[in-house]
């Protein structure tokens, strides 16, 4: 059975909306190859931009009677922060020095003007707002001290939010350890009775956990939805889920940068992605391997002088083996772990900038000595036996079947036929290993292996799907919105659809199969969603289901006329997004 484009869009992709044309004579498998030949460029904030949920609150602020007061509160650094801003602007050419005098009043005059602004010579607090989003946008916000305005929380914004989306790995640390200092200042802001307790909770949740892995989620979604390149993006969603991290055990700053380094390697080589992922401070984390500390290394004697012990953490030995390459089927024993985990020893070493080169390792964590690793010893200095190791696992004919077998899974079937699988395992290791050829391989195995009903939708995916059918639409509020409770947001909808973003319950993340996602429970939550947001947004969009109903199923059929039968417009969203071959691809 030849499968139409629209099924491939809903396969391979993240659906179609109602407006796109799909035609029978498209050539949508070369255009889908083609997507992963080139990655294209990805820009969060730009997506933060189009999608604050602020704005609208904001406008209603009226805080022009008192511009100059938050002017002059402002701390030095965040004055030289307008001051950077105008001059990039081309408003002000004098000295960067925090001091906001004639010249500097001059140039936000002048600036004001081209934003049809009073003419006040001073920034208010929506002003900005629109400088620290230019500066978060285009490059990063040095400082991270908000106390002075730790009262004053009942609602976000970008001037009493943190948004920065790190796209190197080095700021993703730097702002870790920054978090770190501040929730210093927040426990003795605490303990001085600053603030009470309720307060302390809120901040320390919504602050520094909530709202990280929120923005993450958030913009990631916007992308998969919106974005141009939804092929790309539905690869990087299996490979971010192959290599899950967990909220629960992981820094929420670290998530976006670990995302984006994922993401970077869809182009790339499995060997590399499989290294990149392995060291990044987010898996060390998450794996609790920067913990691990090696029984003969400098720090383990430290320890034994101060009376307290030092071991090897086995968690990240076990998952490279088990989960990431070669899996039991290689044979690997209890002594092959250990080798792994002495040679692990070291990495995620983030809190000592002195210890630690550009891939966050300190010698005096790390085991010494040559490792055995089935069979093979490494006899590299410390820092590189990682390298050669995921280059040795990465060209293991086993890991490319591995890789071909949760492919196949994920995109054609829980049972797929095994000639689709040896398909995408042989592209792997002809290729050593390319994403590109790889994923190619996997768009073969879907137009010639699949039919059409055989892969029941992750929750996630299915939400995309719905978003992309009506045009977008997401919902964007957070949690820490306290002023707006009218709506839900996105994260608490994937929690109650049971596919919360990096909250996969095991380190072998999200299951592919649909034993664990086709339950009574289950398909009641994704009726209900549907049922809350049929009336609220897809009426206020004037979304048609029974047009779109026409044309996913087919004008006439049987599943078309299902919808058009409908009793209410409500009922109409029900049936179509709960059909099961909406829910099936």
């Amino acid at each position: 059975m030849r499968l139409n484009n629209k099924i491939l869009a809903r396969k391979l992709g993240y659906g179609f909306s109602i407006d796109e044309v799909n035609s029978e004579d498209e050539n949508f498998i070369g255009h889908a190859k083609a997507q992963l030949e080139s990655l294209p460029e990805f820009h969060p904030w730009k997506f933060i931009a189009k999608a604050d949920p602020y704005t609208a609150l904001l406008s209603k602020i009226n805080l022009s009677d008192l511009p100059d007061e938050f002017q002059n509160n402002l701390g030095k650094e965040k004055k030289k922060g307008i001051q950077q801003y105008l001059k990039a602007k081309g408003f002000y050419n004098l000295s960067i020095d925090g001091d906001l005098g004639r010249g500097s009043r001059k140039a936000i005059s002048d600036w004001q003007v081209s934003i049809n602004a009073p003419q006040t010579g001073q920034v208010d607090r929506t002003q900005y707002r629109r400088i620290l989003l230019y500066q978060q946008t285009h490059g990063s916000t040095e400082e991270l001290n908000f106390p002075d305005e730790i009262n004053d929380l009942s609602y976000w914004n970008l001037t009493r939010s943190d948004l920065r989306y790190p796209v190197d790995v080095g700021l993703s640390v730097k702002h870790r350890l920054e978090l770190n200092e501040e929730r210093e200042r927040l426990r003795a802001l605490y303990a001085n009775g600053e603030i009470p307790d309720s307060e302390f909770q809120r901040l320390w949740w919504e602050r520094y956990n909530a709202f990280p892995w929120w923005r993450d989620t958030l913009t990631r979604a916007i992308d998969n939805v919106h974005g141009e390149s939804p092929i790309l993006n539905r690869f990087w969603h299996f490979w971010i889920n192959f290599f899950t991290v967990n909220v629960e055990a992981c820094e929420g700053e670290l998530f976006g940068n670990y995302y984006l380094t994922i993401r970077n390697h869809m182009t790339g080589n499995f060997e590399e992605l499989l290294y990149d992922a392995v060291w990044h401070p987010a898996m060390q984390e998450f794996l609790q391997n920067n913990q691990s500390i090696g029984p003969n290394s400098k720090a383990a004697r430290w320890r034994k002088e101060e009376g307290r012990s030092a071991s090897i953490n086995e968690n990240l030995a076990r998952e490279l083996l088990e989960l990431f390459t070669v899996t039991p089927a290689a044979g690997y024993t209890q002594d092959d772990v250990n080798n792994v985990a002495y040679i692990l020893t070291g990495y995620g070493q983030i809190w000592d900038k002195n210890e630690v080169n550009r891939k966050y390792f300190s010698y005096n964590f790390a085991e010494p000595g040559h490792h055995k690793v089935m069979g093979k010893t490494y006899k590299q200095t410390a820092s590189k036996k990682l390298l050669a190791l995921c280059k040795d696992l990465a060209r293991d004919p086993q890991t490319g079947l591995h890789i071909a077998k949760k492919l196949a899974e994920h995109f054609i079937a829980d049972a797929p036929p095994l000639e689709a699988i040896e398909l995408i395992s042989q592209a792997y290791n002809r290729s050593g290993g390319s994403l590109i050829i790889v994923h190619q391989a996997v768009i073969d195995a879907v137009a010639k292996f699949s039919r059409e009903g055989d892969k029941f939708l992750q929750p996630e995916i299915w939400l995309f799907q719905v978003h992309k059918a009506i045009g977008g639409k997401l919902p964007l509020k957070f949690v820490g919105d306290t002023d707006n409770q009218d709506g839900p947001q996105l994260n608490s909808i994937l929690f109650e659809l049971g596919h919360l973003n990096c909250r996969s319950p095991q380190p072998n993340g999200w299951s592919d199969m649909a034993i664990d996602w086709l339950t009574p429970e289950m398909m009641d939550r994704r009726l209900r969603y549907i049922g809350q947001i049929a009336n609220r947004q897809l009426r206020a969009s004037e979304f048609d289901p029974k047009k779109y109903a026409d044309k996913l199923f087919g004008a006439g059929s049987d599943s078309a006329q299902f919808v058009a039968a409908a009793p209410t417009y409500r009922n109409a969203c029900i049936r179509l997004f709960c059909h099961p071959k909406f829910m099936r691809t």
